[in-house]
């Protein structure tokens, strides 16, 4: 369409003329095609990774759904909530990024157990975790880029609210801990958005996932007679899945911003949605 326009405006000019239009003087410009471009944004994009040694990020995660396992005595456990973190990183020649988590996770867990529906609230509670990121292989005619992430997570919470068939609970000698492990394997591939005087870049990317959670939480109800109280816990559930797709998207705004956009969504082990934003140093 723009082509069009372009067309159109200049015989609009030089057609009334009816004379061979000479042109500018200067025959370098333009200087470059739209397929130079491309290759000179990719260029200049490939460079921005392998320049930009530190990054820090903050990331907003949404977990709808995560549906686990446990013993034949816990049944229907799944787990939701946010988690928000601060991810640091540091990247070497644009082939392995170390980084570090840290934040804070909102979390609720839900299971039934010998006919009891147990709902259990943490606290919001600190969060961490470390991983790698690496450069597998790079198939440059197609420009597609094969990356592998491996990261750990632990969330150590307190429970702020126990509820026993919907009425509320007294915790005793409670625990809530919830330990993740992920690999994926992604591929991703650069565009560049024309929008008139600011041209966006995006990076798309899907891939697979492997993870495996360990989620301990427990409590004693404090409020039945006793001693001894009984036990409410999920016993170590992991999830009932462990393969998910993933398919997500980053935004650099122009090839001179520090910074860009990250949107994630995962599917089939979990259902959630991550919105992040990651600047360079």
């Amino acid at each position: 369409m723009k082509k069009i326009i372009m067309i159109l405006f200049i015989l609009s000019f030089a057609a009334p003329s009816m004379a061979a239009t000479v042109g500018g003087p200067d025959i370098t410009i333009p200087e470059e095609s739209l397929f130079l471009k491309e290759e000179a944004v990719k260029t200049t994009l490939d460079r921005f990774e392998f320049d930009m040694d530190i990054r820090a990020s903050m990331n907003i995660e949404v977990n709808f759904k995560k549906n686990l396992t446990s013993s034949q005595e816990v049944s229907n456990a799944k787990i939701e909530g946010q988690n928000y973190m601060l991810k640091f990183s540091a990247e070497s020649f644009d082939i392995i990024e170390p980084y570090i988590m840290i934040g804070t996770s909102d979390l609720k867990v839900k299971w039934e157990q010998n006919g009891n529906t147990v709902t259990v609230e943490a606290e919001p509670g600190f969060t961490w975790g470390m991983g790698v990121k690496t450069k597998l292989m790079e198939f440059k005619d197609y420009g597609v880029k094969l990356t592998m992430d491996i990261q750990f997570r632990n969330a150590d919470l307190n429970i702020d609210k126990p509820l026993l068939n919907g009425a509320g609970a007294s915790a005793r000698d409670e625990k809530c801990e919830i330990k993740e492990w992920q690999i994926a394997l992604l591929a991703s591939k650069k565009y560049i958005v024309p929008m008139g005087l600011r041209d966006y870049y995006i990076v798309p990317y899907t891939g697979v996932t492997f993870s495996w959670a360990d989620v301990d939480v427990s409590f004693k109800d404090g409020n039945s007679s006793g001693p001894p109280y009984p036990l409410y816990s999920t016993y170590n559930a992991t999830e009932d899945s462990h393969i998910g797709l993933v398919f997500g998207c980053d935004v650099m705004p122009s090839l001179l911003s520090w910074y860009l956009f990250n949107f994630e969504l995962r599917l089939i082990n979990e259902t959630a949605f991550s919105l992040g934003g990651t600047m360079k140093f």
